[in-house]
């Protein structure tokens, strides 16, 4: 049986005075007009502790609330067989109270009847009691299911690692649960203890965005807010949120009063999707960029281009003796060349430069607001870079190669990126026909 305090009722009882009756029919029957049950009894003791109960007197209330029959003159043990050892705490507030004790009002679980009853008894006279009581098991059967899907929400959030967020619009005031925190580096304690909003640990770059998805949802333009953004850890590094939440309460004229969501850290799907990103984009082995998305790059620039006019070159670049080179020092060396010419044209061209990875050992490089007189220069600077370069063999002499590049430019209107390669691609073979290790620009 367990017991919880509840509020006092006013300490009024009827105490039968047969020496009265127009008093006591009046009393009885106003007894008998309430919704509480009221029942008026004698306190019997063994060695000293209660042990049972007779029954003097009982409203109409008390008969419909426990279903009960007629239990005046009659001990409880009688009407309820058993209640000694099924609900001792009962009797053991009951005689308390009847030998003097003060009032008490208790909310307890009635076994022997499995009904929950909030109770306030008192005593009029010594070893009496009166109490009044209702039946409030429907009451405590829906607090338990709140407080049972409170738990299960708790247990949902612990173990999705979910943080929740809780903010009262009219006072400003935002709950948080600690792992809204832990998500951040911070504990429960240091986040009830800061002064920084919600806003200042997002990213600067993202604030603006968040807090129109925010507004959105609160002014009633979207159903909800729904967005992925970054916030700042306390250690410095950035931590990717997914933040969804809703509009919970509003007032009588629409007026957004609550709204709750959660936070679920996606750190590792974006780096995930990045890296995806990255590799369907990237060549494998050089890091440069992929023919096809070389390609999607090129179209894009060549676009711009002709929209404003500006010159567009076109390198083609080939390893001289590639087959040699796998030859005589193996694929694995061949692969640190390519890596080798790679990381040689990112050090020698601009950052707007286009480097992509055809095939084989074939490179192509677009430079952006560049004619041919100048692509051609920067051509040379790199085929005298890669001749210079030397790439250190474990007991033996470095290895040494170098390029053939051709270049071409936009030079008609309708000059697309197919032309520009098919020209670059004429200049690399007559820079190979001529010899190698050289730059030859396209005739046209």
């Amino acid at each position: 049986m367990s017991t919880e305090a509840a509020l006092p009722l006013p300490q009024t009882a009827f105490i039968l005075d047969r020496g009265e009756p127009d008093r006591g029919s009046a009393l009885d029957g106003l007894l008998n007009h309430l919704l509480n049950g009221v029942v008026y009894g004698r306190m019997e003791y063994r060695d000293g502790q209660p042990h049972d109960f007779r029954n003097l007197y009982t409203n109409a209330a008390f008969h419909r609330l426990t279903g009960l029959p007629d239990v005046v003159g009659r001990f409880i043990s009688e009407v309820i067989p058993g209640i000694q050892a099924s609900d001792p705490q009962l009797l053991d507030i009951l005689g308390r109270v009847a030998r003097g004790g003060k009032p008490e009002t208790f909310v307890t679980h009635l076994k022997a009847l499995d009904e929950w009853f909030s109770v306030s008894v008192y005593c009029p006279k010594l070893d009496h009691f009166v109490a009044f009581f209702d039946v409030i098991t429907e009451r405590k059967k829906a607090e338990m299911a709140l407080e049972e899907r409170a738990r299960q929400l708790q247990f949902v959030l612990e173990g999705s690692e979910l943080g929740f967020w809780d903010w009262d619009i009219v006072t400003g005031k935002v709950e948080r649960n600690p792992q809204w925190g832990l998500i951040l580096g911070y504990t429960f304690e240091e986040l009830q203890a800061t002064a920084q909003q919600w806003s200042d640990f997002v990213h600067p770059d993202d604030r603006e965005r968040a807090w129109a998805s925010v507004f959105d949802a609160v002014e009633g333009r979207t159903t909800a807010h729904k967005l992925e953004y970054r916030m700042l850890h306390k250690d410095g590094s950035i931590r990717w949120i997914l933040d969804q939440a809703k509009v919970m309460q509003r007032d009588e004229n629409g007026k957004a009063t609550r709204m709750c969501g959660t936070h679920t850290d996606i750190t590792e799907r974006k780096l995930l999707e990045e890296e995806l990103r990255r590799q369907a984009h990237v060549d494998y082995l050089t890091g440069v960029y992929n023919r096809r998305h070389f390609m999607e790059r090129a179209e894009h620039e060549l676009h711009r281009a002709h929209r404003y006019g500006g010159p567009l070159s076109m390198l083609m670049l080939d390893v001289d003796h590639f087959k040699l080179i796998n030859d005589r020092y193996g694929h694995k060396v061949g692969d640190i060349v390519l890596k080798a010419v790679a990381d040689l044209c990112h050090a020698t061209f601009r950052d707007v430069d286009i480097l992509g990875r055809l095939g084989g050992e074939e490179f192509a490089v677009l430079l952006p607001e560049t004619d041919q007189h100048f692509a051609i220069e920067a051509a040379e600077r790199l085929r005298e870079t890669i001749t210079n370069a030397r790439i250190p063999l474990a007991g033996g002499p470095p290895v040494t190669f170098s390029v053939s590049i051709g270049v071409s430019s936009l030079s008609a209107p309708d000059d697309n990126i197919d032309v520009l390669l098919s020209l670059a691609d004429k200049a690399l073979y007559a820079a190979k026909e001529s010899g190698r290790n050289r730059v030859c620009g396209a005739s046209g």
